[in-house]
């Protein structure tokens, strides 16, 4: 009876430490792991996201940027970190819910070595074409490819990438057959669409947007079902006949180790969820054509289940192998 008064205050004890963990965390610097080269889509969004955590927080909150592997190199970093909370991953699409399908070896699993967090911002892909292409929009590209099967080439920054994946989507729901066209990268794929060298490609929207203003690609169609409030002139292309499904968007998530309390988890979901409503911050976010998120950890570990789930169909489809 003694030895379970005993279990019973020490897990009293240890219930009502929870609340005090998760109010004096953080009280060292935290590092924000970025699995991206610097100036990449992720970076400037976890750049201005640290910076408000670190007006919150009172401490350091560092952003480090360590890329290759396709995001692998840097969520690897965080999945073996301690799980404590001070080392945070700010992910984009292809490391948590995409590798995994076609990698034949990763040096985490991201179903049990990370855990979901919250949802940062969703952020669209805009289809871009050069405008000496005869083609305007999704309508004419599709009757276009329709007719000349095998003729059209599109440009990704690499096989399994959300730019590959949405060009296989969109071959699948319009029943086209288009040529790949992968790069070591956005910046040369970018570059060889507006040179004319490759027909069409899937651009992020921030990327696109000043080439699409002036004129030097054109815009055939976002990759979400709803428009952007950045282009609202842009037509999704859920609108086009025939394609009515088409609905993918890049999306940058946050993530920490396994195992760390739930009591930290909660905090940075809700503090993160505070900034992402403020005005400056909603305002830089929608010039990018980024949607702030505002999505609680069950929320966000659902939606990440259901990418995984979407994106690991198109890989199977596609047969896409590292």
């Amino acid at each position: 009876m003694k030895h379970f008064s005993n279990l019973l205050a020490l897990a009293l004890l240890l219930l009502s430490q929870l609340p005090v963990q998760a109010q004096s965390w953080p009280d060292k610097p935290v590092k924000v792991i970025v699995p991206y080269a610097a100036g990449g889509g992720v970076d400037p969004v976890a750049r201005l996201v640290s910076q408000k955590l670190a007006d919150q927080w009172k401490q350091p909150v560092v952003v480090e940027n360590k890329a290759g592997g396709s995001g692998t190199i840097g969520a690897n970093f965080v999945a073996h970190s301690a799980a404590d909370g001070l080392t945070i991953l700010m992910s984009a699409t292809a490391e948590v819910v995409i590798n995994q399908h076609f990698m034949q070896k990763m040096p985490y699993n991201p179903d049990t070595d990370l855990k979901p967090v919250t949802l940062l911002v969703k952020l669209p892909f805009v289809l871009v074409t050069n405008p000496s292409k005869p083609y305007s929009n999704a309508t004419e590209l599709i009757a276009y490819a329709k007719k000349n099967p095998d003729t059209i080439t599109y440009a990704s920054s690499g096989p399994g990438t959300p730019q590959h994946l949405a060009a296989v989507m969109l071959e699948e729901q319009a029943n086209i057959k288009l040529v790949h066209v992968p790069y070591k990268g956005v910046a040369p794929s970018i570059s060889d669409l507006l040179a004319g060298h490759v027909d069409i490609g899937f651009a992020g929207l921030p990327t696109a947007l000043p080439h699409i203003q002036s004129g030097a690609l054109k815009a055939l169609g976002l990759s979400s079902r709803l428009p952007s409030a950045a282009a609202p002139s842009i037509p999704p292309l859920a609108k086009t006949p025939g394609i009515q499904n088409f609905d993918l968007t890049q999306w940058f998530g946050v993530f920490v180790p396994s195992g760390t309390p739930n009591a930290i988890t909660q905090k940075i979901q809700k503090d993160i969820a505070a900034i992402l409503q403020m005005p400056d911050v909603k305002e830089a976010l929608e010039k990018q054509g980024a949607q702030p998120g505002n999505t609680s950890t069950m929320e966000f570990q659902n939606f990440v289940n259901s990418e995984s789930k979407k994106f690991g169909s198109i890989v199977k489809s596609a047969k896409i192998e590292q």
